[in-house]
C-alpha cells in the first residue's frame, strides 16, 4: 500500500515523506531537495536510488501531486526565490489549484496565485482556482482586488463565470457599498449575455435608495429595462416606486406602475400599499383613497391594514378628521382590524386638532380590542393634552406609561419638560430632566437643556442655571445659541455683566455667533452698567459675523416653540 502524506496543521505545508522524493526522482542537490530539508524536522537529506528503468518519470501518484501542491504553495509564501525549481516538475493545474486552495487567508491566497501564474513559473490558472480567490476577496472585504481578478479572470484568461458567481461578486460588492463599481460589473455581465439573476439588480437598487440616490437608481433600472440586460419581477418594481414615492416623485411611481404589465408583472398589495402611502405624503389624499376605493371595487388585490392606515394618516395629517373616521368606519365593515399604528395615527391626529375628547375615546378603542400601546401612544396622548392645556391629564397618562412598564423617549421628555416650563412648574422638569439623565439609552439634546435653563433664568436662579450648563458639556451636548442667548440675557437681568460678558465670549469662540436680538439686547444691558469699551467690542463681533449668525438655528427648538427670557 502506497504510503500517503498525512494533513498538516503547520502553515508551512511541508512534510517529511522521503518516499515522494524517491519516487519524484530529483537529483540530490535539485532546489526541490534542498527545500524540503530545510523544512524536514530531522534536517538530513534522504537516501537517493537512482533509477535503474531507462527513459522518462513515471507519472506522478495522486500522493505525490498533493505533495508538490503543498510544496508550491510553502515556497510561494516562504521561500518565493525556489519557484524556478518546480519548471522541471511541471506542475500541473490539478497541483496549482490545490496549492492555492491550502492558503490559510485570502491574503495568503493572492499571493500564491500571483506566484504560481506569473513568471517565472507561469502556470496556466485554471477557473476554479479564479473563482475560489475571487471568493476569498470578497469575503475578506478587499474587494478592489477581487474585481481587478475578476477583469483578468475574463480578458486575459477568457473564463467568463456563470450567473450565480456573477451575482454573488455583485452582491458583495453592493454590501460593501461600491454601488458603481456593482453596476458596472453587471452592464458589463450582461454585454457578454450573461442573464444576471435579478436579486443581485435589485439588492443593487434598493442599495442606491438607501444610500439617497434614488434619481440614479431609476435611471438604472430603466436603462437596464430599456436595453433589455435585465427582466424585473414585481419585487423590482416596489423597491422602485418605493424609492420614487419616498423622494416625492409620486408621477414617476405612477408610470411605473402602468409598465407593469409590459413585463408580465401585476401590481400586488405590496405595489398598492407604496403608492397609496406615497400618494397620502404629497398630500394627495384623495388620489390615495382612490386607489384604495378601486381595490374594492375591482377585487384584483385585497386592500389590508396597511392600506387603510395609510389613507387615514393622510387625512389626519391634512386635518381632515370626518373623512379618517370615515375610512375608519369602512375599514371595520370589511372586517380588516386595526392595528395599533391605525389608533396612534388617530389619536395623534384628534390631539393636533385639539380634540381631545376623541383622541381619549380612540385610545378607549384601542384599549378594548386589545391592542398593545406602545410608546408613540402615550406620547401622542400627552402632545394632545399639552395643546388643549390640560397638564394634569398628560401627568395622568405619563403616570399609566409606568403602570404598562413602557419607557417614555426622548419626545415624550421633550414634550413633558416644555409643558411643565410654560406652566411654571420648574421642580418637576428639573425632576424629569435627572430622570432622563440617568437613562443611558437616550442622549438629550438642547431642546431638552433650553427650556429648563430658560425657566430658571427668568426665575432669578442663575445659578443653578449655569449647574444645567456644565451638566450639558459634561454629557457632550454642545450648547447652541439659544442656550447662550438665554444665559446672557439671563445674568444680565441679575446685573452681573461681567460673567454675562464671558458667555458672550464663549459663546463666540465655540462658534455660535449672536444675532441681532442678542446683540441688541447685551448692549443695552452693557451700556447701562457704563462699561462702553466692551459696547465696541461687542459690535466688532457682531459686525464681523452677523450675516453668518441668521443662519444658524436649533431645528428642534423651533418646532417645540421654545421660549427665551428676554
Amino acid at each position: 500500500m502506497r504510503p500517503v502524506a498525512p494533513a498538516s496543521h503547520s502553515p508551512m505545508f511541508l512534510l517529511h515523506n522521503t518516499f515522494l522524493l524517491v519516487r519524484i526522482r530529483l537529483p540530490p542537490h535539485h532546489p526541490l531537495r534542498l527545500l524540503h530539508y530545510s523544512f524536514s524536522p530531522n534536517g538530513h537529506p534522504p537516501p537517493h536510488h537512482p533509477s535503474t528503468a531507462p527513459g522518462p518519470a513515471p507519472a506522478l501518484p495522486h500522493a505525490a501531486e498533493l505533495w508538490i501542491a503543498k510544496a508550491l504553495a510553502s515556497a510561494a509564501l516562504l521561500r518565493p526565490h525556489r519557484i524556478p525549481a518546480f519548471r522541471g516538475l511541471a506542475p500541473s493545474p490539478i497541483a496549482a489549484a490545490v496549492a492555492v486552495r491550502l492558503a490559510p487567508s485570502a491574503a495568503a491566497a493572492l499571493c500564491i496565485f500571483s506566484c504560481l501564474h506569473s513568471p517565472p513559473l507561469s502556470l496556466p490558472p485554471c477557473e476554479h482556482s479564479y473563482r475560489h480567490v475571487i471568493s476569498l476577496l470578497c469575503r475578506s472585504g478587499r474587494h478592489s482586488d477581487a474585481l481587478k481578478l475578476f477583469d483578468q479572470m475574463m480578458g486575459q484568461s477568457g473564463y467568463f463565470p456563470d450567473a450565480g458567481f456573477f451575482s454573488f461578486v455583485a452582491g458583495s460588492c453592493t454590501n460593501a457599498g461600491l454601488l458603481d463599481a456593482t453596476a458596472t460589473l453587471l452592464a458589463k455581465g450582461a454585454q457578454f449575455g450573461c442573464h444576471i439573476e435579478p436579486y443581485a439588480c435589485n439588492k443593487l437598487v434598493n442599495s442606491f435608495i438607501a444610500h439617497g440616490r434614488t434619481q440614479d437608481a431609476v435611471a438604472l433600472f430603466e436603462n437596464w429595462i430599456q436595453e433589455g440586460l435585465y427582466s424585473p419581477d414585481v419585487w423590482s418594481f416596489n423597491i422602485i416606486i418605493k424609492g420614487s414615492c419616498r423622494v416625492g416623485n409620486v408621477q414617476k411611481a405612477l408610470q411605473l406602475v402602468e409598465r407593469m404589465d409590459e413585463f408580465g408583472c401585476s401590481p400586488d398589495t405590496v405595489t398598492y400599499n407604496i403608492l397609496v402611502d406615497g400618494l397620502c405624503r404629497v398630500k394627495e389624499v384623495n388620489k390615495g383613497h382612490e386607489v384604495l376605493r378601486r381595490l374594492q371595487r375591482d377585487g384584483v388585490c385585497m386592500a389590508n391594514v396597511v392600506t387603510y392606515t395609510s389613507v387615514i394618516s393622510g387625512y389626519c395629517k391634512v386635518g381632515r378628521m370626518e373623512d379618517a373616521m370615515a375610512v375608519y368606519n369602512d375599514m371595520l365593515e370589511s372586517g380588516i382590524k386595526p392595528n395599533t399604528v391605525t389608533y396612534n395615527v388617530l389619536i395623534n391626529g384628534y390631539g393636533k386638532a385639539g380634540d381631545i375628547e376623541s383622541a381619549s375615546g380612540m385610545y378607549q378603542q384601542l384599549m378594548l380590542r386589545r391592542c398593545p400601546p406602545d410608546v408613540v401612544t402615550f406620547s401622542s396622548l400627552i402632545d394632545g393634552y399639552r395643546r388643549c392645556g390640560q397638564l394634569d391629564g398628560a401627568m395622568r397618562i405619563w403616570k399609566d406609561m409606568v403602570q404598562y412598564h413602557i419607557q417614555p423617549n426622548v419626545y415624550t421628555f421633550s414634550i413633558m419638560i416644555h409643558s411643565l416650563c410654560k406652566q411654571n412648574r420648574s421642580e418637576e422638569a428639573l425632576g424629569l430632566l435627572r430622570e432622563l439623565n440617568m437613562r443611558e439609552d437616550i442622549a438629550p439634546g438642547t431642546f431638552i437643556y433650553n427650556p429648563v435653563i430658560d425657566i430658571l433664568c427668568k426665575g432669578g436662579k442663575v445659578d443653578e442655571a449655569n449647574l444645567i450648563l456644565l451638566d450639558m458639556e459634561d454629557k457632550g451636548c454642545h450648547p447652541d445659541k439659544y442656550t447662550y442667548t438665554i444665559l446672557i440675557i439671563g445674568h444680565c437681568m441679575k446685573g452681573r455683566i461681567s460673567e454675562a460678558i464671558t458667555l458672550f465670549h464663549k459663546m463666540v469662540e465655540t462658534g455660535c455667533y449672536p444675532d441681532d436680538i442678542t446683540v441688541n439686547s447685551f448692549i443695552s444691558c452693557v451700556l447701562k452698567s457704563g462699561m462702553p469699551n466692551e459696547v465696541d467690542r461687542i459690535m466688532l463681533i457682531a459686525s464681523g459675523h452677523a450675516s453668518s449668525s441668521q443662519k444658524v438655528c436649533s431645528r428642534q427648538s423651533q418646532r417645540l416653540d421654545m421660549s427665551i427670557a428676554v
